[in-house]
């Protein structure tokens, strides 16, 4: 067997039948450079660096005018993570042969190993002025500068690479995924779309499109995307989990059960989603079942109050009085990063528009506000000008996180709101609930406490949606109606006078208008 062929065994694969081919041609070439250098790359290969270095040496000692062992000798010590030698033959082979642009690119990958991503950066940059071309370089550079968070020039340098090589499958992903890190979710999508073309079961592609997508509030084809991952990983609880979650916000409530049913399948110990399920059967008003996911969730988090509320409420067949605490929690925390596209965008939500049309011309600046249930700020953003001082309230940390960079509040605080009424001792000019009532049947004690919030004078306006039905019931959304004359009475019964009341609708559900109450309270 000759040399030729050794190399065909080898570039097909079989590295130990390679090896041994190699070293017959060795045993009768004892010095040959070219069968030591080949079998120092089949070392390599297989991870036994020493073997691999001591061949590669005796190659390179041999033949010293070949920058191509050079590489791969540095390429073994690197591997061995003897950086310090990586890097000084690299040297010695740029010195050598100066406009060998593999050697500044592996030295830039031997020194971003080491952290020292300002000379990595270099490296591949003097390696692309000789060679213009080079996609190695370009995708080392790009993926160099990205870790440095230098994300624009990153960018520019994946898009040239996608120019030279349109079908890179890594530098289209991490482009796209660049785009996400900057939170362009849009041109995201479009990238992430390019590669499903090519790479229809890409598993990451699927997910990240559908990330795309929630993030601009586009639910339906955040929700196609992950049915097409579950298709490649029916083990992914959390793909489970956002389906059920978007479902749910979709007013899809039997294919919420039906996602949140195949995930406890999986992971049986999950607060969250036997938490999800109560509500959900809640909803439907299959009240056994939710009282088992209940239980569940308490023997997970046995020290739970509200979930030990709940329980006890559906035990002894009582209605339920408002939605449990850690349910609001875990829907907004999943909720919020696509929070004010999909309202804004999808639901066509309207509320903070009506509740500032309604109230401009009613107060004056420099007031003490509270934003009850403030989400990510969207009624905030809207009193910001009136207020003197703005406080923000709610159940999800992760909204708080998204109002805060909006910087409109002088304080923001994780609370329920009646925990919230009943520690502070402020008096509000204003209360704003921007659809936050629906998440509370029984409001009687909410109406007590905000009149003792509120100063003299103080409004309150808030929305609650409309039923027939005694005073309150929960809906098939998990949220609650409210009848009128319910509201009327609480009025009257905790010194409210209602200032302004009309009927109104605040966004879009399942394509269809969601008709509610509108009220406008001043305490007396």
């Amino acid at each position: 067997m000759n040399l030729e062929q050794a190399r065909d065994i080898h570039k097909a694969g079989d590295l130990s039948r390679a090896l041994n081919a190699y070293f017959a041609i060795l045993r009768k070439q004892k010095n040959n450079p070219e069968v030591l250098h080949s079998i120092g790359v089949v070392y390599t290969q297989q991870k036994n660096y020493k073997e691999a270095l001591k061949f590669l040496e005796s190659a390179a000692s041999l033949k010293q005018d070949d920058p191509t062992i050079q590489l791969h000798l540095a390429n073994s010590y690197k591997l061995a993570k003897r950086y310090d030698k990586a890097e000084k033959i690299l040297s010695l082979t740029i010195e050598k042969f100066n406009n060998y642009p593999p050697a500044f690119n592996n030295l830039g990958t031997v020194y971003f190993l080491q952290g020292k991503n300002n000379e990595a950066i270099n490296a591949y940059k003097k390696a692309l002025e000789i060679y213009p071309q080079y996609v190695d370089a370009y995708y080392n550079l790009a993926l160099t500068l990205s870790k440095s968070n230098l994300l624009s020039e990153a960018k520019e340098n994946y898009k040239k690479l996608l120019n030279i090589d349109p079908t890179h499958f890594a530098a289209q992903f991490h482009l796209a995924c660049l785009l996400m890190q900057q939170q362009n979710y849009k041109d995201a999508a479009e990238e992430f779309l390019k590669i499903e073309l090519a790479n229809p079961h890409h598993f990451e592609t699927q997910t990240n499109i559908a990330t795309c997508f929630l993030k601009q509030g586009k639910l339906e084809k955040s929700k196609e995307h992950y049915q097409k991952a579950f298709e490649l990983d029916e083990t992914d609880t959390q793909i489970l989990f956002n389906l059920g979650v978007i479902n749910t916000q979709l007013g899809n409530l039997d294919s919420a059960i039906q996602s949140y049913q195949k995930a406890i399948a999986i992971m049986p110990k999950s607060f969250e989603i036997h938490n999800n399920l109560g509500v959900a059967f809640l909803a439907k008003r299959h009240n056994t079942l939710a009282l088992k996911h209940f239980e569940k969730a308490l023997e997970i988090d046995p020290t739970n109050k509200a979930i030990k509320y709940t329980i006890e409420i559906l035990s002894q067949n009582k209605t339920l009085l408002k939605a449990p605490d850690d349910y609001i929690k875990s829907l907004f925390d999943s909720y919020a990063d696509h929070y004010d596209t999909h309202l804004l965008s999808a639901l066509d939500y309207t509320l903070p528009n009506t509740f500032l049309d309604i109230l401009k011309n009613k107060i004056k600046k420099n007031l003490n506000i509270l934003d009850l249930g403030c989400g990510t700020g969207l009624c905030g953003e809207k009193f910001k000008p009136f207020a003197k001082n703005l406080v923000g309230v709610d159940l999800s940390p992760k909204m708080l996180e998204f109002a805060s960079q909006k910087q409109i509040y002088d304080s923001l605080i994780p609370s329920d709101l009646e925990s919230f009424l009943q520690d502070n001792l402020e008096k509000f000019d204003l209360i704003i609930l921007g659809d936050v009532l629906v998440y509370t049947g029984d409001i009687d004690n909410i109406f007590k406490l905000l009149n003792l919030s509120l100063a003299k004078g103080g409004l309150v306006i808030f929305n609650t949606e409309i039923t027939n039905a005694a005073n309150f019931e929960m809906n098939q959304s998990g949220r609650f109606s409210h009848k009128q004359s319910y509201i009327e009475s609480l009025a009257q019964n905790h010194n409210l006078k209602i200032k302004l009341y009309k009927e109104t609708i605040t966004r879009m559900q399942n394509n269809e208008p969601c008709h509610g109450h509108l009220h406008v309270l001043e305490k007396l």
